[in-house]
C-alpha cells in the first residue's frame, strides 16, 4: 500500500525554506516539539508553508538572488552585480527559524499579540502595552536578527 500524496507538498525553495525531511531532522533535536511530532505530514507541511509566509514578509538585508524567485531567500548583498553570484544558499539560521516558527505555530495555534492594559480613574482612562508587540517568538527573532534590515521591530529605517 502506498502513502497518499499530501495535499500540501513541500517544495523547498518554492513554498518553504525547509524540506519536510530537513524539518523533521531539526524538530527531532528539540525538547518541546510534541505538537510537531504528533501532527500529520500534511499539518507539518502547512505549518512550514505558513512559517515561510510569515518570514517572507520580513525586511531582509540585500536583495533576492534572482528577481523571479518565489521566496525572499536566497539573497545577495546589494553591492553584488546583477547575475553574480549564480547560486547562493539560504543561511541555516533562516531554515532553522522556519522550522522553529512552524513548531511554535503548531504548539500555540497562532501568533500572539501584545496584551492591552487599561486603568480607569474616574472619567480618565489610560491604555498601554506592557510588552513590545512582536509577532515572532523571541527564539525565532534571535535567529533571524543578523539578516534583517532593521534588527528589531522597534527600530525605524530611515531612507535618504
Amino acid at each position: 500500500m502506498t502513502d497518499p500524496v499530501p495535499a500540501w507538498p513541500i517544495r523547498a525553495g518554492v513554498n518553504s525554506y525547509a524540506s519536510l525531511a530537513n524539518a523533521q531532522g531539526i524538530a527531532a533535536t528539540r525538547l518541546f516539539a510534541s505538537a510537531w511530532n504528533g501532527a500529520t505530514e500534511q499539518t507539518q507541511s502547512q505549518a512550514l508553508i505558513t512559517a515561510t509566509a510569515f518570514l517572507d514578509r520580513m525586511r531582509w538585508q540585500g536583495r533576492a538572488l534572482a528577481p523571479t524567485q518565489p521566496l525572499a531567500w536566497p539573497r545577495v548583498p546589494d553591492r553584488c552585480p546583477h547575475g553574480y553570484p549564480l547560486a547562493a544558499a539560504t543561511p541555516p539560521a533562516i531554515v532553522t527559524a522556519c522550522v522553529e516558527l512552524a513548531i511554535h505555530l503548531l504548539t500555540q495555534g497562532a501568533l500572539s499579540s501584545a496584551p492591552v492594559m487599561q486603568r480607569m480613574l474616574g472619567d480618565s482612562m489610560t491604555m498601554y502595552f506592557p510588552t513590545i508587540a512582536d509577532e515572532l517568538p523571541k527564539h525565532v527573532r534571535r535567529l533571524i536578527e543578523p539578516h534583517l534590515l532593521a534588527s528589531s521591530a522597534n527600530v525605524a529605517e530611515v531612507a535618504l
